[in-house]
């Protein structure tokens, strides 16, 4: 199997139909049930397996990278030893950072994800690509603060959930982002096929 870590302009309709999904996941809950959804967006900040199973996600996806680099010849000789490298980083961040380890988990996930997206949407011909550029850069740029200060992530659940008036508009702004990745997927994302030979 072979894992492509930049995906060229014929995925993007699958990559927009598939963050429209995450979106809408994450959106559900707050337009569905925003009293009772609240308490649980409260806890991820201080929730130590979802922080461990995100950090271990991120920096599997982040060796996975360093991998497919080309390190130069000093640093060539050392990537056999990733493997070894996985489970030692995952322990370490776990061990040596506790503190709201979901939060900052959660950024780093959010910096790694914009990466594919971009890659699709580089060379896409639709001027429409430029919604999940938007998309991806907002990730991007709020996942590296997340990551050097994981108590912004933690107060702005905070703030999202303090009314279920509060919590349902911000789930709603999610869900119209969701909405317009999954028409942009079924509409001017899919290319059209190359004629037969």
């Amino acid at each position: 199997m072979t894992i492509v870590l930049k995906p060229d302009r014929d995925a993007l309709a699958t990559l927009a139909a598939l963050l429209g999904a995450a979106l809408a996941l994450l959106a559900a809950p707050g337009l569905l049930a925003p009293a009772r959804a609240a308490a649980p967006f409260r806890r991820f900040a201080r929730s130590v397996w979802p922080g461990r199973v995100l950090a271990a996600v991120a920096v599997a996806w982040s060796l996975l990278w360093v991998a497919a680099m080309p390190l130069g010849s000093l640093l060539d000789p050392l990537l056999p030893y990733l493997q070894f490298l996985l489970p030692v980083s995952v322990a370490a961040i776990c061990v040596f950072l506790p503190e709201l380890l979901s939060c900052r988990a959660a950024g780093a996930l959010l910096v790694l994800l914009p990466a594919p997206l971009l890659s699709a949407a580089q060379w896409h011909p639709s001027p429409w690509r430029l919604l999940v550029v938007a998309v991806a850069y907002a990730m991007a740029v709020s996942g590296m603060f997340f990551v050097a200060k994981p108590w912004l992530l933690r107060d702005a659940i905070a703030w999202t959930t303090a009314s279920p008036r509060r919590f349902r508009a911000v789930s709603a702004a999610f869900a119209l982002v969701a909405l317009a990745l999954f028409a942009c997927a079924a509409t001017v994302y899919p290319l059209p096929s190359p004629p037969a030979p």
